[in-house]
């Protein structure tokens, strides 16, 4: 196969980063290479959400190794995603920026919905026989996931505990057992409190379970088989490791030696779930996040963008004039083209998402509709988009008209002006809702300023109102 038909998936954890290079042959994904490091960047995480630096560079010095995969494919053929730690860490800006410059692709921080969405998409893409109903299971370093579906997801939900997370709030001293307390039994009964409201998400459902401490319990409980977990074994184990003093004293068949700092809170937790849930067997998925990233991914290439889908859904709900932001849309990219005919990909299609949602404010109030559709843009889970993309949808969206509003720039936040520069002349052309070319406008960019020339008989077919704004912003420096 060419290289154009290889994919690379990077899964920046809070318990350890993964890469996978994959291709498909017929249709069918195959996996042709996977790295792994135990970085557990959840437990660099201070009181204050400060990621220590030590454990950034532990966690640099990884991505080093991944590089030399990715050199030969197209940057449109990796994607790197970073999980619950890198969404809560409150310095992650300088560690993103060299963890960029390594791997030369931008860290897209996905929100924990996300996480969920692409957790089943791996996992489905592992599963066999008719479509049925499934629940998948999948226990991170700092969160977890749960997701109810049958040939899609029906049901999304991120838990914030995790492996690497409740070993720091209950074992942070190895300690899981005294004369006095149960620290072991404590992180269970955490656990379940944070599942009462799921207990039906298992029900009639066949239970699949993936990633590191899933696969830890099973090779334990089978022989170093990624055999079902059962019921009955796993609750003789929870048993056994309660009943132990120090997690050093754990002397468990085939357990990983990098998995066993971490073993004692991932099994309350999954012993959590299987309690909670009342769930009997759990069958073990070979694929999981990198693998729904690397067919998310071939999917954006092929036709199957599932960002278009979610765009064409919150316009349906939110009732949004069609005709309209199609106009809208199309003379912003008409305008971007003169104004920067190389201007990549990505940035044409975050341009284009932004005029289709303009005007999905408007389901909520007329007066306040571009905050309120920025706030819904921005904190909404928007399936198969990331925070960063979400937030520069959201600033054009809030931007669109009256003045502007700065932002912070951060990692993954650097606004592009000419984006908004030409959503904002296709609001102005369009205002009253009428179909109009701009082929006789000339828009350029000089230095730092903008250049808009208007034939005057063009301005003349204008209302008179939509005349006066036209040239209120027909010129003025890129900042504005």
């Amino acid at each position: 196969m060419p290289d154009l038909e290889r994919y690379a998936a990077l899964d920046l954890g809070s318990n350890s980063f993964h890469l996978l290079l994959a291709e498909f042959r017929d249709q069918r994904m195959v996996r042709l290479h996977t790295d792994r490091s135990m970085v557990r960047l959840a437990e660099g995480l201070d009181e204050e959400r400060n990621l220590a630096p030590a454990i950034a560079e532990r966690a640099l010095a990884a991505l080093h190794r991944f590089r030399p995969v990715l050199t030969e494919l197209p940057t449109d053929h990796i994607r790197c995603v970073g999980t619950n730690t890198l969404r809560t860490a409150a310095n992650a800006d300088g560690f993103l920026e060299s963890a960029e410059s390594i791997l030369g692709v931008p860290i897209e921080i996905i929100s924990g919905i996300e996480e969920a969405r692409l957790i089943y998409s791996g996992a489905m893409a592992a599963a066999d026989g008719p479509p049925r109903l499934r629940c998948i299971v999948d226990i991170g370093g700092g969160s977890t996931e749960l997701v109810r579906g049958r040939e899609v997801p029906h049901r999304l939900q991120s838990l914030y505990m995790g492996c690497v997370s409740f070993s720091k709030r209950f074992f942070a001293d190895g300690i899981l057992s005294t004369n006095t307390v149960n620290h072991f039994e404590r992180a269970r009964r955490a656990a379940r409190a944070e599942l009462q409201e799921l207990q039906h998400l298992a029900e009639n459902a066949e239970v699949v379970g993936c990633s590191g401490t899933v696969k830890a319990v099973a090779r334990v409980l089978n022989g170093g088989e990624l055999s079902a977990i059962k019921r009955e074994d796993i609750d003789k184990l929870a048993e056994q490791v309660a009943g132990a003093r120090h997690i050093a004293d754990l002397k468990l068949p085939d357990l990983d030696e990098e998995r066993h700092p971490v073993f004692a809170a991932g099994l309350a937790i999954l012993h959590a779930i299987f309690c909670e849930l009342d769930i009997q067997s759990m069958q073990v998925s070979p694929y999981a996040i990198r693998e729904g990233i690397v067919h998310d991914l071939a999917g954006r290439l092929h036709g199957g963008d599932r960002r278009a889908d979610t765009v064409a859904t919150l316009m349906h709900d939110g009732k949004v004039d069609a005709a309209q932001a199609r106009r809208v849309g199309d003379t912003a990219l008409d305008l971007l083209n003169k104004l920067r005919p190389d201007t990549p990909a990505d940035q044409r299609q975050r341009l284009r998402w932004a005029a289709q949602l303009h005007q999905i404010g408007l389901a909520l109030s007329h007066s306040n509709f571009r905050k309120l559709g920025a706030y819904m843009v921005e904190q909404s889970d928007l399936a198969g988009f990331s925070k960063n993309e979400q937030e520069h949808i959201a600033h054009l969206v809030r931007n669109q008209r009256g003045r502007i509003k700065p932002r912070r720039e951060h990692y993954g936040f650097r606004p592009n002006p000419d984006l908004l520069l030409c959503l904002r002349l296709a609001c102005i052309v369009h205002r009253d809702h009428t179909d109009r070319a701009v082929n006789d406008l000339e828009l350029k960019a000089r230095d730092d300023r903008y250049r808009l020339r208007i034939p005057q008989e063009w301005l003349e077919k204008i209302p008179p109102s939509r005349i006066c704004s036209t040239r209120r912003w027909t010129t003025g420096s890129r900042s504005r």
